[in-house]
């Protein structure tokens, strides 16, 4: 919902036809690294998330909340989730850090899942239906 709602606020500003904007439409995902089948996108949505979240949250980032603070625990949380997946981003971090604290808060694995494949559904939505939208989340990772 978030997506859609901050494509129309770029529309209704008028920042759409922007020269930052130009040639959005003609981004192919396949280009990008992104897939558009229906298994893959499934996989992205349902499967990975379960699994990430299960290994690195559950197994060892929850042992790590038994011996850490509440705020080591948080960051070392989204290290070790950034360098399990062989990807240092600064979207693995924040995916990390947020997984570990909703982990801490909630003491249950299911909310870490489903706000990863939240995250899934906004990168798939906006790659294939909002790519304009790239150019200023680019600045947010």
């Amino acid at each position: 919902m978030g997506v859609v709602l901050m494509d129309g606020l770029l529309v209704q500003a008028g920042l759409s036809q922007a020269e930052i904007f130009a040639g959005a439409e003609l981004r192919v995902p396949e280009e990008m690294g992104f897939s558009t089948s229906l298994a893959e996108n499934i996989s992205t949505v349902l499967i990975i998330p379960f699994l990430s979240q299960v290994f690195v949250t559950g197994l060892f980032v929850n042992n790590l909340l038994k011996k850490q603070n509440t705020g080591q625990a948080i960051i070392g949380g989204g290290l070790l989730y950034s360098l399990f997946h062989f990807k240092p981003s600064l979207g693995n971090l924040f995916l990390g850090m947020i997984s570990t604290g909703l982990l801490r808060a909630t003491g249950s694995i299911i909310v870490p899942i489903l706000v990863h494949a939240g995250f899934a559904i906004a990168e798939i939505l906006i790659v294939v239906h909002y790519p304009r939208l790239i150019s200023v989340l680019v600045f947010f990772i």
